[in-house]
């Protein structure tokens, strides 16, 4: 058996969308997948690898869910698969059969982001027919947008809504698409940090929630890079404004022409800049950071 799910940007509305703001997500052509191969020997193998076909997890369980056996594996991931099991079990009884083998396909760079850990939800939810907003909320946490995005091959609106969000597929075509490019940010964001530090905020008030969801619909109708440079970087201010943080453009890029905006939690990951591509390409490059995507290239749909 195999499964398969997209990985995933949110071009608006992080942090917002987890007080139920509807927020803008855009699936990516690279995702992650899963094979399940059933054994007999009453145990659970589970092996995870890199883009490059390195492997990164290789553990062994018996059917108590205790390691019997793990190849250059951190202890951090043993405890996460061990917890993922048993998670597993809890939801699914007796799941693994008398034995099976799990193995999970990055097709992105580990450190980028874009959902190593949601699309194993996903596929791990399909495999055993789970609802994967409850999986994710019993084991990673989040908003779940992630969730929706590696179940859908264009970009969609999340609304969250408990283990039953509204979920809204979307087209998001702009004509000035090459334009538009994705800067990594040579880190890695920690997602579940950023939402504890968020928490300990003074929260969204009711008006900057809704501009917030206003300008994910506006983006969809623009019609110039400019209209849309402008809505960008409105978003970042009223994001910045509630996170009491710098926006990154003023933090890092000050001094470059075309629009920066953060893409889910802030500072790390991916950021989404604009403009001409040989400019941002030679600028980018010159500060450190080598990693530049055209829309084209990174977004499905």
């Amino acid at each position: 058996m195999e499964f398969y799910s997209h990985g995933k940007v949110l071009l608006t509305a992080e942090y917002a969308v987890l007080e139920g703001v509807k927020a803008l997500a855009l699936p990516t052509q690279k995702g992650q997948s899963l094979e399940i191969v059933n054994t007999t020997d009453n145990c659970i193998h589970w092996k995870s690898y890199t883009r490059d076909k390195q492997s990164w997890i290789d553990l062994c369980f018996d059917a108590n869910f205790n390691c019997i056996s793990a190849k250059d594996t951190s202890h951090e991931y043993i405890t996460s698969v061990q917890q993922l099991l048993n998670c597993l079990n809890e939801l699914s009884p007796t799941f693994y059969g008398n034995g099976c083998q799990l193995i999970t396909q990055l097709e992105f760079p580990r450190d980028w982001g874009l959902g190593s850990s949601s699309t194993l939800i996903n596929n791990l939810a399909q495999w055993l027919k789970l609802n994967p907003y409850e999986l994710l909320d019993k084991t990673m946490g989040g908003s779940g947008y992630d969730i929706a995005a590696a179940q859908h091959s264009t970009p969609i609106f999340y609304e969250r809504n408990g283990y039953y969000p509204k979920v809204t597929p979307t087209s998001f075509s702009p004509i000035f698409k090459e334009h538009l490019f994705f800067v990594h940010l040579n880190q890695k964001q920690n997602s579940r940090n950023a939402i504890a530090n968020y928490r300990q905020k003074r929260g969204i008030s009711t008006a900057a929630k809704l501009r917030l969801a206003s300008i994910g619909e506006e983006l969809l109708i623009v019609k110039t890079l400019d209209h849309f440079n402008t809505l960008i970087e409105e978003h970042e201010l009223i994001t910045a404004a509630f996170l009491q943080q710098t926006p990154v453009k003023k933090a890092r890029f000050s001094d470059f022409k075309g629009a920066v905006k953060s893409l889910g939690a802030w500072g790390g990951d991916f950021v989404l800049v604009t403009g001409s591509y040989h400019e941002a390409k030679a600028y980018f490059e010159s500060k450190g950071y080598a990693t530049l995507i055209t829309y084209k290239d990174f977004i499905l749909g």
